[in-house]
């Protein structure tokens, strides 16, 4: 019975960074309906950044989190503008848009490492280890855990209660509609790639922190955020959540009965089968 628990606290604090990627892939679908797999790069150059102004620079901490968070939205506005919208005026559909974010992906990594090398690197950070009926956990565990949630209460409050949010709804119902009756499109997918590039350079600074930083991160976590989207149903920030949690919580199940070179196997496993089985995901429908 410890040991379930234990897998259990292990996978709250992967779901808290994970939750992050993925409920920006699926908003972003369904504000723009493009699967934004290089929202990994914003990831990755958060954690990145963070490092280079907090160790490399000396910068307070709290200083070198603002910065990485202007600099990871910056690059998520400048997708949008430079390479999404003119493909969208162009007329492009899925599979354009597909090559496309695969294509920022690739890109985006390869710059990461060229700016800041390819070897991994190490925060000096450490907390003390709080132990709850024989299950660990740190206390930076923790608060990356509240901080997510915290996130995902605001966001939920945005998407529910405010006028972005009921555009956003419209716009993901029937674009067409929305902008006929008034709501400015444009300027909708550049709040969401803002709002989804600020979630995801939260994640990489957490990810950096818990598990320090690798250039293949991005990599790593927009196959993560793609899959927890897709088993949850793209386009539903709730059953990114779900996603999430069984994507977490089944990889480090994996990793403590089976060892961590089955890490990677377990999410296309399951992202295997949900494409087959049910490629709506959870909350979609079938088809």
């Amino acid at each position: 019975m410890p040991i379930f628990f234990q897998v259990i606290a292990n996978g709250l604090v992967t779901f808290a960074i994970y939750v992050l990627v993925a409920g920006g892939i699926s908003f972003l679908y369904a504000a723009t309906r493009i699967f934004h797999l290089a929202n990994g790069v914003v990831v990755l150059g958060a954690g990145y950044v963070f490092w280079w102004a907090w160790v490399w620079l000396g910068w307070h901490p709290a200083a070198a989190v603002v910065f990485s968070l202007v600099i990871s939205s910056a690059v998520g506005l400048l997708m949008n503008e430079f390479v999404y919208e003119p493909l969208r005026r162009r007329g492009t559909k899925g599979l354009g848009y597909l090559i496309a974010t695969l294509a920022l992906l690739i890109f985006g990594t390869a710059v990461v490492m060229a700016l800041f090398g390819a070897q991994p690197r190490t925060f000096d950070f450490q907390t003390a280890s709080l132990v709850f009926g024989g299950v660990y956990m740190t206390v930076f565990q923790l608060w990356a855990l509240m901080i997510s949630i915290l996130l995902l209460i605001v966001f939920f409050w945005i998407i529910r209660f405010t006028r972005f949010g009921k555009a956003l709804r419209a716009t993901a119902d029937n674009e067409t509609v929305a902008e006929v009756l008034g709501v400015d499109t444009k300027m909708l997918r550049r709040w969401a790639f803002l709002l989804a590039s600020l979630f995801a350079a939260v994640g990489g600074i957490l990810n950096g922190l818990e598990f320090n930083l690798d250039p293949n991160m991005g990599l790593i976590f927009a196959v993560r955020g793609f899959t927890a989207a897709v088993i949850g149903g793209v386009g539903s920030f709730g059953g990114a959540i779900i996603g999430s949690g069984l994507v977490s919580f089944l990889e480090q199940a994996i990793v403590w009965f089976f060892g961590a070179g089955w890490r990677n196997a377990i999410v296309f496993i399951l992202l295997f089968l949900f494409l087959l089985l049910r490629p709506g995901g959870i909350f979609g429908s079938k088809n």
